[in-house]
């Protein structure tokens, strides 16, 4: 473990918390949970700018999800992915 040092801003170290705490989390496991994200994207696990840009990508991917085929089962998902 160590320990990272940064100079940021009070009100957005406060916003951050507060929204952090309605998920349970400390800054500190936030900053955590961030620092994983970038490893695993290999870079920003978002896209800085307009957020309303991403939500229209995001909910179009959910409406073509939401047009694919569904199954019952788990059983029936299996078989009809090994035919």
């Amino acid at each position: 473990m160590t320990t990272l040092n940064v100079r940021i801003d009070e009100k957005v170290k406060e916003k951050a918390m507060a929204i952090l705490a309605t998920r349970g989390l400390n800054l500190s496991t936030g900053i955590n949970v961030f620092l994983r994200q970038v490893i695993e994207e290999k870079g920003l696990p978002f896209i800085p700018g307009d957020s309303s840009l991403l939500r229209k990508k995001y909910d179009i991917e959910v409406a073509l999800a939401k047009k694919g085929k569904t199954y019952k089962s788990a059983q029936s998902l299996i078989k009809a992915a090994l035919k």
